[in-house]
């Protein structure tokens, strides 16, 4: 019956490249009637017609009347205050609020605003601050025109050439090329436009302030054209998403580059038909209104379900419907661990030749065994989330020839998903099989030509700690003359390479023999690895600003607790690792607000303690960018549901049993007849994907968004996911066959093809299937007669609805995007 499908592939793929997900569009502010009686816990600083807090604005709710404003600070950090309406101005960490814009904003015509907001667009196609657009409003009042601003709009642009990509020497074909991407959308002009504005200023018929109006002006008249019509509805939407953002809003970054650079990456994602993302964009700046209590409903909590386990199921539904997601949590993070490396020595000790018997396939079983019924759901789903910052590979051959090892390594990311980051990150760094795939493993000491291998100490900062540039605590780039401030140099790296010399395998003794890999201790593959002082380095170690002096006496154990105490309280660990975390788990381009949110729980987790892993999984599953039910036709959050977590969903959906108990799951690595990915086995120490990842050449590029999962999506896999979905479904998986589906609870409602798409639709979807979606799907089903002559053929027909029902909803686009 399945087979019918195939031609849902192309069709599967080409649409997936368009619909990456959804955010909130909740725009109210939480209501409060009074204010209750408080001791000032850190009341805001005045100064004239300003109030300045210290946090950042999405974490407080703001109302006004007569009487002034009343700000609450919802992270509890602050006072709650009543301000008086001679403030003008709330100053905020990463904002501030403009509230005199308002009101000048209707002293002039409604056309002459558009016009003063359209300069912004035109000259930095950008956003325009609330402060700024109050100065050029009240120049304007005092008799300055719109083409004399003009002109001053391009002096300033001279003023931030990285930024703004002008400079006082570029040709009139550049500045002419720069206009049509600002103001037209177009990157390449045709040659004949080209000519026409380029010859205007040739001749000195136009300034390049005045042509830019009049090339503005032009804009406007596509409106309604059937081939550039799209050109005059951009413009519109930017200056419609500007209204909003510096007139209804009244938000100023905290100074001009801030303004500039982020006012650009919000207009960015304004395209002809859509201003969702940009719109969730401002609506995070401000704060968004929670709409999930918490206590879910039964789509909010499947939907959280995907979020925080491999999957949601009936019982788990249930469970957190009638507890809620708080104590939820807090009972998943209490819950003890099934150790993999415990399962690992239960099958040497039943194979003949004991542990060098074990192969990688025994640990994808105990994987997957967790995975499928493991009750510490969150403590796997995180695990897997930091095996994929953290990365080693059994498709390194080092690594590969010690799988108890590599169970041994996730199992200490499991340890640390709810204690603290340093702790996690010295047992990464300690860890043998990290030592073999990153090769800090028997590192020694510089030696004549010899030097330190560089490697551990690379990948330590570049990918497990702290990035490749400077970040603000919302995870934007430190700028300096419009470039991204590099967070170290090679010297940083020769530096700590210093550090990881002299660290090799665990054993009784620290004899050379044992150093390099000699007298092997059999429990070595997974106990850290201990410090041969003898071949630590003693001199002078220099990075990130931090000094270890020259050693007389060898101390592997100081060098490495100054080296990861600096890594760990680096600034960017917090923005860095939390933004990952987040892509993960919840949604592949969180606001800039959400990441800072996230952040300053790393910082600070409300009693003092920094890297609390616990409260930074909770902050990202609570914050209300992950809990607002999405609005599933706008663009920019939610992720693309990857290869082995579509599997796990469905092993749990369906409550997959195993023949054998085992679960004897193996590779899943061929893109053609399988997933395309296995766990642990990722091709590089980047992941089988980049957090940045842009799919070229799709809406996602062109709105300014990124998809890390795209990056092992294509034609070859998409077929080959929906080849094997379509047969596993129906003919179970794993060697022989051995782990199966049972449908039990789902052919009871074959006979009702709507109240079974309405479970699938529950299990796998939180109830986002559209209703065009689900009525092709009804369709299909309908279309499977239940015979009434034979029981037997009657429970094959019923069972064959269950598996197309299945594989049709698996294998849609909506359902691949995880909202």
């Amino acid at each position: 019956m399945l087979k019918q499908f195939h031609p849902l592939a192309s069709y599967f793929f080409y649409s997936l490249l368009l619909i990456l997900s959804a955010c909130s569009d909740a725009n109210k502010e939480p209501a409060h009637s009074q204010l209750e009686a408080q001791s000032y816990l850190s009341p805001p600083t005045i100064s004239g017609s300003t109030a300045s807090f210290t946090g950042i604005r999405s974490n407080y709710s703001i109302s006004s009347d007569a009487q002034g404003f009343t700000v609450i600070d919802l992270s509890g950090k602050e006072a709650n205050v009543h301000l008086e309406p001679q403030i003008k101005f709330i100053v905020f960490k990463d904002i501030s609020i403009n509230y005199e814009i308002g009101g000048k904003s209707i002293q002039i015509s409604d056309q002459d605003l558009g016009s003063i907001i359209e300069l912004y667009i035109a000259f930095f196609n950008r956003l325009p601050d609330a402060n700024g657009l109050s100065y050029w409003i009240d120049q304007f009042k005092a008799g300055m025109t719109i083409e004399h601003m003009s002109d001053a709009f391009y002096a300033a642009a001279l003023l931030y050439p990285t930024e703004t990509g002008y400079n006082a020497t570029m040709s009139n074909a550049d500045f002419v090329t720069l206009i049509y991407k600002n103001v037209l959308g177009r990157p390449t002009p045709d040659k004949e436009g080209l000519d026409y504005w380029t010859n205007s200023l040739n001749t000195g018929a136009a300034s390049r302030g005045t042509l830019v109006r009049a090339m503005i002006t032009a804009a406007r008249t596509f409106k309604g054209d059937a081939t550039y019509g799209w050109v005059a509805q951009l413009l519109e939407n930017k200056n419609s998403v500007a209204r909003d953002f510096s007139i209804k809003q009244g938000i100023t970054y905290v100074n001009d580059a801030e303004s500039i650079t982020k006012g650009i990456a919000i207009a960015a994602t304004i395209t002809p038909t859509d201003t969702s993302v940009a719109s969730n964009l401002i609506q995070a700046i401000v704060g968004m209104a929670a709409t999930t209590t918490n206590v879910p409903s039964p789509a909010q909590a499947s939907r959280f379900l995907a979020q925080a386990s491999f999957g949601a199921n009936t019982t788990e539904i249930s469970n957190l419907t009638s507890i809620g997601l708080t104590s939820w949590i807090e009972a998943q993070t209490s819950k003890p661990q099934t150790l993999h490396r415990s399962y690992m020595d239960m099958v040497a000790g039943e194979l003949s030749n004991g542990q060098s018997g074990l192969s990688q396939n025994n640990f994808f079983e105990s994987f997957w065994q967790q995975a499928v019924n493991g009750d510490d759901q969150l403590r796997q789903r995180v695990a897997y989330a930091l095996s994929q910052i953290m990365v080693i590979s059994l498709q390194d051959s080092g690594v590969a020839n010690y799988p108890r090892g590599v169970a041994s390594y996730y199992d200490n990311l499991g340890a640390n998903a709810f204690g603290n980051f340093r702790n996690l990150l010295e047992a990464v760094s300690l860890h043998p099989m990290m030592g073999t795939y990153l090769t800090s493993l028997r590192n020694q000491k510089e030696s004549g030509t010899r030097v330190p291998d560089e490697n551990y100490a690379r990948e330590v900062m570049q990918l497990f700690t702290i990035g490749l540039y400077q970040l603000n605590l919302d995870g934007s780039y430190v700028m300096s003359n419009g470039k991204p401030l590099e967070t170290y140099t090679n010297a940083d790296i020769t530096g700590l390479a210093k550090v990881f010399t002299g660290w090799s395998w665990a054993g009784p003794d620290k004899s050379n023999t044992r150093f390099y890999g000699g007298s092997a201790d059999p429990n070595r593959d997974w106990m850290p690895m201990q410090s041969y002082p003898s071949f630590h380095s003693v001199s002078e170690k220099k990075f990130l600003g931090v000094t270890i002096a020259a050693q007389s006496t060898p101390n592997p154990e100081a060098s490495l607790k100054t080296a990861l105490d600096t890594l760990f309280n680096h600034p960017n660990v917090g923005p860095f690792i939390g933004k990952q975390l987040i892509q993960r788990l919840v949604t592949s381009n969180p606001s800039p607000q959400y990441v800072a949110r996230v952040a300053s729980i790393f910082n600070d987790n409300g009693q003092g303690v920094r890297g609390d892993l616990k409260a930074v999984v909770k902050a990202i599953l609570l914050d209300v960018e992950a809990r607002n039910d999405p609005v599933l036709n706008n663009a920019g959050a939610g992720k693309l549901r990857e290869p082995v977590l579509r599997f796990a969903q469905w092993l749990r959906a369906v409550k997959a049993k195993s023949t054998s108990s085992r679960y004897k799951i193996t590779s899943l690595d061929d893109p053609l007849t399988s997933l395309g990915q296995t766990p642990m086995r990722s091709p590089t120490v980047f992941n089988f994907y980049r957090p940045g990842y842009v799919p070229p050449n799709t809406s996602i590029a062109t709105a300014g968004l990124v998809s890390p999962e795209m990056q092992i999506t294509a034609e070859t896999s998409v077929v080959g996911y929906l080849n094997f979905m379509r047969d596993i479904i129906s003919n179970g998986v794993g060697s022989s066959r051995d782990v199966k589906g049972d449908y039990s609870s789902l052919t009871t409602l074959a006979a009702t093809p709507d109240q079974l798409l309405d479970q699938i639709n529950l299990l796998l979807m939180a109830n986002q299937m559209s209703g065009n979606l689900r009525n092709q799907i009804l369709s299909a089903v309908n279309s499977v007669s239940i015979p009434t002559s034979s029981t037997s053929s009657a429970d094959a027909a019923k069972l064959n609805r269950v598996y197309l029902s299945v594989f049709l909803c698996m294998a849609s686009p909506e359902y691949l995007a995880q909202k």
